[in-house]
């Protein structure tokens, strides 16, 4: 009847027999409760693997860019094997995680979603189900365009992406689900509107010399 009674069931393996909370960066400990009625993400990473570096900044910006509706959370799991590297890890990082400390629970929830090289985004429903398991795929090609993350939003993605193909424009080429500007040598960002304009008086401009 209680909903907290409810989302502890939900999410009951992220916690211990001692434990029923995750940790911020910060140090402050949040119930498991209180993820509610959430979209999860279960972050398999650590601080020395290149891939998972080089995914860090995706997520990071997805999750911010979600961060608003309070409807998706991340759960780090850290591979790590000492608690320096796992500090430093995690200090870049705005969403909670299973404690340094409990190995235990690390160790078992990587076995339990089989994971077995990171980065592992495992994505997780509102009812604790798992919805996805090409969770960094998703994030990689369509970053938050790909929320809530599921298998049927993925091949939704990829039969629009397919459409597309089929009806291509040179504007549909230069930008992505979640751009709509190019970048200038400079770093300035430049509207894909004020590019096709530009490109055209550069176009009317060649006609006419080779018209003279």
């Amino acid at each position: 009847m209680g909903s907290q009674q409810d989302s502890d069931c939900l999410f009951s393996f992220l916690s211990a027999k001692d434990r029923d909370f995750l940790i911020r960066g910060n140090g402050d400990q949040v119930k498991i409760g209180t993820l509610s009625g959430k979209t999860l993400g279960l972050y398999f990473s650590a601080s020395a693997c290149g891939p998972s570096q080089r995914f860090l900044p995706l997520l990071l910006e997805t999750h911010q860019e979600l961060s608003s509706n309070g409807g998706f959370e991340v759960v780090l799991i850290s591979s790590d094997e000492d608690e320096e590297p796992f500090n430093e890890l995690f200090s870049k990082m705005p969403w909670l995680a299973v404690p340094f400390s409990d190995l235990d629970a690390r160790a078992s929830l990587k076995e339990l979603f089989k994971v077995k090289a990171t980065p592992h985004l495992v994505i997780l429903d509102t009812q604790g189900n798992v919805s996805c398991s090409r969770g960094v795929k998703i994030v990689q090609k369509y970053g938050a365009a790909g929320y809530p993350f599921t298998e049927e939003k993925l091949n939704l993605l990829i039969e629009d992406q397919e459409n597309a193909k089929k009806n291509q424009t040179l504007s549909s080429l230069l930008v992505s689900p979640t751009r709509d500007y190019l970048i200038s040598n400079d770093g300035t960002k430049v509207w894909i509107p004020v590019v096709f304009l530009f490109s055209g008086c550069l176009l009317h401009l060649f006609d006419f010399v080779v018209s003279r």
